[in-house]
């Protein structure tokens, strides 16, 4: 607010710009940026009537619960990837030092579905009829809540296979990632990686300890850390408060389990499943109790 130019570097630049981009109380200065991600929602919300002149209601993307709907939130949020991709392009390119995890390196990795027999590396998604209660957030009164039965799409179960060397002579502790992309465009057209990286989807992220030698890792999908399973998506709230379900008293924070996997094409669509093991001490975050 004073003027003074903060850079934004290769270290705290991403927090900087987020904290503008995403206004909080960390912004550096909140009269000046605004709230650009929120407030352009509310901008495309109130767009047929800007000035409210006819005192309306705002649209689909004045809503958080409800701004997916219009077609214009994605767009949206291409822009707002566009400003942060414009930041990470400025920056010096990782080096090799960086990325690498000495000493530790993927021999092999597979995926399949778990349940009956499949061959690897294909997975299945499918329409899936589901009843989910209404109760939660609405109020029907003494008649009791009304189910509603929905389609989405739904994945069969499946697991990853990772064969991780630890050549050296001392346990080591790593995190995983696992992302899936696609190949081709909406014309078929394959991407270039530089613009494959854009549509890259986080699958999975999880900490693995390593001991000297081979190592094999068995992963479920159902254990994603990005995902909540359906029953903690469409719960009820009110449930949360009875006896014995000290088990639900956390957020509902996550995708659901059933949107894990993009839903592809009737006869098929390859994808880039890319895994990664790097040193967990790079990203253990260090309480700072001098404060």
């Amino acid at each position: 607010e004073d003027g003074t130019k903060i850079p934004l570097d290769a270290k705290s630049g991403i927090d900087i710009l987020g904290n503008i981009v995403e206004n909080s109380e960390l912004s550096v200065n909140v009269p000046y940026y605004g709230n650009y991600h929120s407030l352009g929602h509310v901008l495309i919300g109130y767009i047929h009537d800007p000035d409210n002149l006819y005192l309306e209601g705002h649209g689909v993307m004045g809503d958080f619960t409800t701004a997916m709907r219009d077609p214009t939130f994605y767009r949206f949020h291409q822009h707002v990837d566009d400003v942060f991709d414009m930041h990470k392009q400025k920056l010096p390119s990782y080096s090799e030092q960086e990325l690498s995890f000495p000493g530790v390196s993927i021999v092999d990795a597979t995926v399949q579905i778990t349940s009956g027999r499949a061959a690897r590396n294909r997975l299945l998604t499918y329409w899936q009829r589901s009843q989910v209660d209404l109760g939660t957030g609405l109020d029907f009164g003494p008649q009791g809540n009304v189910l509603a039965t929905f389609t989405h799409i739904q994945h069969a179960p499946f697991a990853y296979q990772i064969m991780v060397h630890n050549e050296t002579a001392e346990p080591k502790k790593g995190t995983v990632r696992i992302f899936l992309a696609p190949i081709y465009d909406a014309k078929g057209e394959q991407l270039l990686l530089s613009e494959q990286r854009r549509y890259v989807m986080e699958l999975d992220k999880f900490v693995v300890n390593l001991h000297p030698g081979e190592n094999r890792i068995i992963r479920r999908s159902d254990q994603s850390s990005v995902t909540i399973p359906y029953e903690r998506t469409f719960r009820r709230v009110d449930a949360s408060n009875m006896p014995g379900t000290e088990n639900f008293r956390f957020c509902n924070c996550g995708w659901p389990d059933h949107m894990l996997l993009p839903k592809g094409q009737p006869d098929g669509q390859p994808f880039d499943l890319f895994i990664m093991v790097s040193d967990y001490n790079d990203d253990a975050v260090v309480p700072d109790f001098s404060t």
